[in-house]
C-alpha cells in the first residue's frame, strides 16, 4: 500500500514545449577533478558511523574505521569515474522506507519516504562538492546546501528586506506556499 501511495505521489516532468531549456555552460567541468587520498580520508573521517547503509549494505561504522587503509583505493575509484564520466549504478539505488510523519499511523498519507543512499556515494559527493567552481556556478541567493548559509540566514534576509521595505513606506506582499509533498 505503501509503494502505491509513493508512486502515486510521483510524476515525470513534462515538457510544455520542444524548446531546451538554456543550460549555462561550467567555467569548468567534472572530468578535471582530481581527488587526492587526503580529500577521501578527511570525508571518510566525517562519516557518521550511526547512519544506515544504503542498498551495498556496507557500514558507515566500517568506512570510517578503515578510512587510511581505504582511502587510497577509493581516491582512485573516484579519479577513474570523475576521468571517464561514469556513475555506478548501485550508487544510484536506494533503499526507500517509509516514515510517520503526522496523525493516524494507518493512513499512507501520513508516511513520507526517506531514500537511504549507499554512503561511499555519499562520500564521493562531498568530495566533488568541496572544489569551490560548483559552488560558483550556483544562484547567488540560494541558500540551502551552501556552506555559511542555511535556512535561518535565509529568513533572516527576507525578513531584513521586508522590515527595510516597510521602514521606507512601502507595501509588502508575501506569497507562502506548502510544500508539504514537494520532496515525495
Amino acid at each position: 500500500m505503501l509503494n502505491e501511495y509513493f508512486h502515486s505521489a510521483f510524476s515525470p516532468a513534462q515538457s510544455q514545449s520542444n524548446q531546451q531549456p538554456e543550460i549555462r555552460s561550467p567555467s569548468h567541468t567534472l572530468d578535471e577533478i582530481q581527488l587526492t587520498t587526503s580529500e577521501v580520508y578527511k570525508a571518510l573521517c566525517q562519516i557518521d558511523p550511526n547512519k544506515a547503509s544504503g542498498i551495498d549494505n556496507i557500514p558507515g561504522k566500517l568506512l570510517k574505521e578503515l578510512a587510511s587503509e581505504i582511502s587510497p583505493s577509493i581516491a582512485k575509484v573516484f579519479n577513474i569515474s570523475l576521468s571517464s564520466s561514469y556513475f555506478f549504478q548501485k550508487w544510484k539505488m536506494a533503499n526507500v522506507f517509509p516514515i510517520h510523519k503526522k496523525d493516524y499511523h494507518t493512513l499512507t498519507q501520513n508516511y513520507r519516504p526517506i531514500s537511504l543512499l549507499c554512503i561511499l556515494s555519499k562520500v564521493f559527493e562531498r568530495c566533488v562538492f568541496n572544489y569551490s567552481f560548483l559552488s560558483s556556478q550556483l544562484y547567488h541567493q540560494q541558500h540551502g546546501f551552501q556552506r555559511g548559509k542555511s535556512t535561518t540566514s535565509q529568513l533572516l534576509l527576507v525578513y531584513q528586506e521586508i522590515v527595510t521595505s516597510l521602514s521606507k513606506g512601502n507595501e509588502v506582499d508575501v506569497i507562502y506556499l506548502d510544500f508539504t509533498n514537494a520532496f515525495d
